[in-house]
C-alpha cells in the first residue's frame, strides 16, 4: 500500500505542477493581450510531452514565440533550435514566473 501512496503522491505533484504552469501561461497571455498582442495558446494534451512553445503572440509588426516557465529556467535547447523564417520579424522568448511575483523575468534567445 505504501507504494501506492508514493505513486499517487507523484501524480498529485505532477497535476499541481501542470496546473501552476497553466495558470502562469494564462498570466503571460493576459499581459501580452494588455500590451496589444493577439495571443494563441498551444494545446497540450494532458499526457503529451511539453513542446518548446506555449504561446504565440502576434502584433506590432512582429511575432513572439513564448515558452512559459514556473520557478526555474529549465532546458531551453528545443526553443533555441526552433527555426524561424528570416522574413519573419520574430523573437524566441522564455518567461519565468517565480512564486508570488506578478511580473515574469524574461529572456530573449538568439
Amino acid at each position: 500500500m505504501a507504494g501506492t501512496r508514493a505513486t499517487l503522491g507523484a501524480v498529485g505533484a505532477e497535476m499541481n505542477a501542470r496546473s501552476k504552469g497553466q495558470r502562469n501561461e494564462l498570466k503571460a497571455q493576459r499581459l501580452l493581450e494588455k500590451w496589444g498582442y493577439t495571443v494563441f495558446r498551444l494545446y497540450q494534451p494532458m499526457m503529451a510531452p511539453q513542446g518548446p512553445i506555449d504561446l504565440i503572440a502576434v502584433g506590432m509588426g512582429r511575432v513572439r514565440f513564448v515558452q512559459v516557465r514556473s520557478g526555474q529556467w529549465g532546458d531551453l535547447r528545443a526553443l533555441k533550435a526552433l527555426e524561424v523564417p528570416e522574413q519573419l520579424t520574430a523573437t524566441k522568448e522564455v518567461w519565468r514566473f517565480d512564486d508570488r511575483v506578478a511580473e515574469p523575468k524574461q529572456r530573449v534567445l538568439e
